[in-house]
């Protein structure tokens, strides 16, 4: 009977530990790096951007390129929902060469 017990209580400290580790893992981690490379394969098409995507009132905003003369349209993905390297990107401002480019962006930010 003894046993029973004991093996009862480790298998519920070992329940509680891996759930309290389960959640802890679904938070940010606030160490994120910077993705230097990710964004410098993107900057280099700066000049030829059809789109930036940039921060517009708390959201993610589609600006048309440098000659546009559209109004930006903001999207309903909010920023603070991003990873954090994901936001320091779009505050410096996502070039995007194409449409297509444009909505597989948007598809992955808002996921």
């Amino acid at each position: 009977m003894k046993w029973k017990i004991a093996l009862l209580l480790i298998l519920m400290g070992a329940a509680a530990f891996t759930g309290a580790e389960a959640l802890r893992s679904l938070r940010r981690q606030p160490g994120e790096a910077f993705p230097e490379e990710v964004y410098a394969k993107f900057a280099r098409y700066a000049d030829s951007a059809v789109y930036v995507l940039r921060e517009g009132g708390g959201f993610v905003a589609v600006y048309p390129g440098k000659n546009g003369r559209e109004e930006p349209r903001t999207t309903e993905i909010a920023l603070e929902s991003l990873r954090r390297a994901d936001r320091a990107m779009i505050r410096l401002g996502l070039p995007v060469r194409s449409r297509s480019e444009l909505l597989a962006l948007l598809e992955d930010l808002g996921s």
